[in-house]
């Protein structure tokens, strides 16, 4: 299989590192200072037609395919992270609308996604232990006029900014997950209160909150999919995100070798760069080997999904890859920095801070295992 980029791809790479290069890259580290939601920056990546990668020509979309998705998210995270993740849940609530939609719920929704009127958020965790479990999981009850919503949901990226939701809840509270059924709830739906924004440790800029539902009245309209269809469309959906992730993740990763190998290159010790050093090359060639590895494995993913494959597996396979290695990847480039890259004026904690996000937000890391062991053969 060849992993080798078409002359289009390559060009929408290289259309994200110019926009990176321009609009991230002077605002990242007052983003990991500050938190402050990029509200410019969101609206330019609408203008570039970025929030509209993946969906359709007769939407309003660049229908890129999603081997260039994953190269824009990689090129964007060498840069800044939180604004990745943002363009990330956006991009699978928008993803899921349009597979599993109907005509009408394309109509309204999906132009606006697209040319960035409207922004998307996805819904699927809650504080149990797992969705349409606990005392504060988010229940739809059927009513004359479609379904009223009450509960919560824990985590949500893009929270009050997003102005549609793809929302995950149980219509019936003793089946719990079994009866998990996904909806469209348009933000300014009354009843939906967004909490108070979490301060995470990284991914800073990339708004992260509570919401609550209380009365939300839905019409009969807003059902996304099948009844009790949730568990289906969540778990490929959430597969989807880990291979989008895992791009983040490899994006970040590039970033501080190659700021990592550039400083051993200008540091001097006992008359050398210490980048002659057997060590600090060894550092540095496995970090890229990692990179790389992870790379040609997020590609295949892409490829998979882009072609309609199934792809469960190897999304599984790639996340529980760089879950272990996204860290160490930091780790590694730290120490060829030294005590300088360990300091807040360099941007190594900040990569640190934000490769955590990117293996641990969305989709739990400990989930492929089960998946992956029991595909081997």
């Amino acid at each position: 299989m060849n992993f080798d980029l078409t002359e289009e791809q390559q060009l929408i790479g290289q259309s994200a590192r110019d926009f990176a290069k321009q609009y991230l890259e002077p605002i990242a580290v007052g983003l990991d200072q500050t938190g402050e939601y990029p509200k410019a920056v969101v609206q330019a990546l609408a203008k570039h037609d970025f929030l509209g990668l993946l969906l359709p020509a007769d939407v309003g979309g660049a229908a890129a395919g999603f081997v260039s998705y994953v190269e824009v998210i990689e090129d964007l995270s060498r840069y800044c992270g939180a604004v990745a993740s943002i363009v990330n849940n956006h991009t699978i609530a928008a993803y899921t609308i349009q597979q599993w939609g109907t005509a009408e719920q394309k109509k309204q929704y999906l132009p606006a996604m697209a040319k960035g009127e409207l922004l998307g958020g996805f819904a699927i965790f809650e504080n149990g232990p797992m969705p349409g479990v606990g005392q504060d999981a988010l229940v739809a009850t059927k009513h004359d006029v479609g379904y009223v919503l009450n509960g919560k949901k824990a985590f949500v990226r893009n929270a009050g900014e997003a102005g549609v939701y793809v929302v995950f809840a149980t219509t019936d509270p003793a089946a719990g997950a079994k009866a998990l059924t996904a909806f469209i709830v348009p933000a300014n739906a009354v009843g939906v209160k967004v909490g108070e924004k979490l301060e995470t440790m990284g991914l800073k800029g990339c708004p992260v909150a509570e919401i609550t539902f209380e009365n939300v009245v839905l019409a009969e309209t807003a059902l996304l999919g099948a009844l009790n269809q949730g568990v289906e469309i969540s778990a490929k959906a959430l597969a989807v995100a880990s291979v989008a992730e895992a791009a983040q993740t490899v994006g970040i990763g590039q970033a501080a070798v190659e700021h990592a190998a550039a400083y051993a290159k200008q540091r001097v010790q006992f008359g050398k760069p210490v980048a002659v050093l057997q060590a600090i090359q060894t550092l540095l060639a496995e970090v890229a080997t990692d990179c790389h590895l992870a790379r040609l494995g997020v590609r295949n993913a892409a490829s998979l999904i882009e072609d309609g494959k199934p792809f469960e597996v190897e999304a599984a396979m790639v996340k529980s890859f760089l879950v272990r290695l996204g860290p160490k990847m930091l780790i590694d480039t730290c120490q060829v920095e030294g005590g300088f890259g360990y300091s807040e004026t360099m941007p190594l904690p900040r990569m640190f801070r934000d490769i955590a996000g990117t293996t641990l937000l969305d989709a739990p890391g400990d989930f492929p295992e089960k998946l992956i062991a029991a595909n081997i053969g």
